[in-house]
């Protein structure tokens, strides 16, 4: 009757050793499998919150009649934009365009000296001119640059101009829209539309084409686990 052979403590330990090596091994490749996931989740997500914001911006630009910020005169990047709402937003469906604030048929038709009726030079709480203030000067400058030899409104300022903005606080890229009926240029609410900004760049295109309105929009975005990205649209009012 033949014997068996038990396995001995040097195998078993050889054994045992290979098989540490092995699962450190492949406790490596699945630790860099996760971190390239991790990375590429990050990265898909911020592309997603960048094309999300820039093709929200675009449908208020290219719907847009007028650019309010940059001024035209500006010729440095802002890290601010603000257009006319556009004349086709019917948000509550009434028939009538949110721009419309007088319910006329006819939108910034009755504007006054100040043009956006918020008790404010320019737009309220923005730095229209990029010269370091918000506000400064009087509600009939319109693009608070110190000066009212710009056209004024001749209306009674039942209608004025509903501004969009947008802007970066902290880490969050918000919009402002008026609120729906609103009382006056003062009465709008803002919302975040991306997270992680790191920065928002508007640059004013020159066309030679003082009808056209062009601006180049940078959207630069930064993750927590360290990945980056830069979005850039170009966009012109009034193609939409």
């Amino acid at each position: 009757m033949k014997r068996q052979r038990g396995i001995a403590l040097a195998e078993l330990l050889v054994a045992a050793a290979i098989a540490a090596l092995v699962m450190t091994a492949l406790a490596g490749v699945l630790g860099s499998v996760r971190q390239a996931d991790t990375q590429f989740s990050e990265r898909a997500l911020l592309q997603r919150d960048a094309r999300l914001a820039l093709e929200r911006i675009a449908v208020m630009v290219e719907g847009s009649r007028s650019l309010l910020v940059p001024l035209e005169v500006t010729t440095n990047s802002r890290n601010v934009l603000a257009v006319s709402l556009p004349p086709t937003v019917d948000r509550n469906g009434d028939g009538y365009a949110d721009a419309d604030n007088n319910k006329n048929g006819s939108v910034d038709d009755d504007i006054s000296t100040d043009y956006t009726n918020d008790g404010a030079p320019g737009i309220k709480g923005i730095d229209d001119d990029g010269d370091g203030t918000i506000d400064n000067g009087s509600t009939s400058d319109n693009d608070e640059n110190g000066s009212i030899a710009t056209p004024v409104g001749a209306g009674t300022g039942t209608d004025w101009i509903d501004a969009v903005v947008y802007r970066v606080s902290g880490t969050q890229l918000l919009e402002r829209l008026p609120n729906l009926n609103p009382a006056s240029g003062a009465d709008y609410t803002e919302r975040p539309i991306a997270d992680n900004v790191s920065a928002f760049t508007v640059t004013r295109v020159g066309t030679g084409n003082r009808s056209t309105r062009e601006v180049l929009v940078q959207l630069d975005l930064a993750g927590p686990g360290g990945e980056t990205g830069t979005w850039t649209r170009r966009l012109r009012l009034g193609t939409r």
